[in-house]
């Protein structure tokens, strides 16, 4: 059984996490994310992986496919809105438990899905709703998007710096 201590520390590294900006355009790995002082999916998760690790919990990687935010408007101009998010799994008497840090408290005011967390094996809301389940290590193939059919988006450009201006503008 886990003591309240334990929740605790679980509770402190989420809220950490959860606190550092998200932001396509800033960390992309565990040991960037605080240096640089924001971070996308892959740079929180992998940090939470490695924090829960670190207190003792076993703790993996998870990755679904979703649809981009609406906003902004530049989304439109994409080719397709499908992407992969990250997030991670811990391990909590007995229960993988999803943990998904990615977005900062601020981003609620857009509608983004802010997650809350108490540490316990109740977990915490996606930040995106999966398209359909979600890869596990040795799971197969990991999701890629749009069926694996990789052709540039001369728009992605265009809409990855509207989508970080437009997460600063949220931010005030």
């Amino acid at each position: 059984m886990t003591t309240p201590g334990e929740r605790e520390q679980r509770m402190g590294l989420f809220e950490r996490v959860r606190a550092v900006p998200y932001a396509t355009d800033g960390a992309h790995t565990a040991a960037g994310l605080f240096p640089v002082g924001r971070g996308d999916c892959l740079a929180k998760s992998a940090y939470l992986v490695d924090g829960f690790r670190a207190l003792g919990c076993p703790a993996r990687r998870v990755r679904w496919l979703y649809h981009l935010p609406d906003q902004p408007a530049e989304v439109a101009l994409l080719r397709s809105r499908e992407d992969v998010h990250s997030a991670a799994e811990v391990l909590i008497d007995g229960r993988w438990t999803l943990v998904d840090a990615c977005h900062d408290p601020a981003l609620a005011a857009a509608g983004l899905t802010v997650a809350w967390w108490d540490g316990s094996a109740v977990g915490t809301a996606a930040a995106y709703s999966p398209l359909g389940p979600l890869w596990r290590p040795g799971g197969g193939p990991e999701p890629v998007p749009n069926g694996g059919v990789t052709v540039p988006d001369p728009a992605g450009p265009r809409y990855r710096a509207a989508f970080n201006a437009w997460l600063r503008e949220v931010r005030g």
